[in-house]
């Protein structure tokens, strides 16, 4: 597991959180069957950078969640995987948080989303409060991994904007949950679990 984690001041407070999927919610999707492998492939979906910098003025720490099996197949790195996370953080203006789980499909993991492990892992580490977070994707995969973990839950389209107009439902405070989440989720984080976990 690769991690970068600094300094903290303590809280008075537990943090509120949106915890935002890569792929088709803050960059455009690989074309099919391929993979986000370099930082040149990196290109954010419009809207994306002034919807994260609306969400973390407004108070929520913005934390990408986000499977990336191309490093179990091989067809790229850890570390190529971190160049990609730092491009997209340039693009941004800035990203409090990145969790990737690198597991392929069918490994058992309790990270790969639906699973809500790196939401999990995250809200332990960033003092998060699960109740007063949202979770925005693209997939049902991603609203599954919330409501397992007890956000609130959005799903877009991996469209120009429509994060953008997820982040102004949330602060205006009339986003409509896409599940009403139960926070009824057993899962175990265990420390053996692959997790590339990148805290600025």
């Amino acid at each position: 597991m690769l991690k970068r984690v600094p300094a903290r001041s303590i809280h008075l407070a537990m943090n509120k959180a949106v915890f935002l999927n890569r792929d088709g919610t803050l960059n455009r999707l690989a074309p099919q069957a391929d993979h986000i492998r370099s930082p040149e492939q990196v290109e954010l979906l419009r809207g994306a950078a002034h919807a994260v910098g609306m969400l973390r003025r407004a108070g929520y720490l913005c934390v990408i969640v986000s499977n990336q099996r191309g490093v179990a197949l091989g067809l790229m790195t850890e570390g190529e995987l971190e160049a990609v996370d730092v491009r997209l953080r340039e693009l941004l203006g800035g990203i409090d948080a990145s969790y990737y789980c690198t597991h392929s499909i069918g490994e058992g993991c309790d990270c790969r989303k639906p699973e809500p492990g790196l939401l999990l892992r995250a809200a332990a580490e960033l003092d998060i409060d699960l109740g007063d977070s949202w979770m925005i994707g693209d997939s049902v995969t991603d609203l599954d991994a919330g409501v397992a973990a007890g956000c609130r839950t959005l799903r877009v389209q991996p469209v120009d904007f429509s994060l953008l107009d997820a982040a102004h439902s949330i602060i205006a405070g009339n986003a409509q949950p896409a599940w009403t989440a139960e926070p009824s989720c057993t899962s175990v984080l265990s420390p053996v679990k692959k997790i590339i976990s990148i805290v600025p």
